[in-house]
């Protein structure tokens, strides 16, 4: 039985899984974004994120 109060690891994501994941990269800014508020990034792993994020093909600015 799974623990209610703990999420199982298999669920914790690190930014350059959210990068590989095949949404829509406003969802990976979002979720980029959201583990900037709670401090779960270094910064290291907010830039290598974003310029992936800006050089994938599919984004438009």
């Amino acid at each position: 039985m799974a623990d209610i109060m703990r999420p199982p690891f298999s669920d914790i994501k690190r930014p350059d899984e959210i990068v590989r994941m095949t949404t829509a990269d406003n969802l990976k800014f979002a979720v980029l974004i959201g583990l900037i508020e709670v401090g779960q990034v270094t910064n290291r792993e907010v830039v290598n994120t974003v310029l992936h994020l800006v050089s994938s093909q599919h984004l438009v600015i």
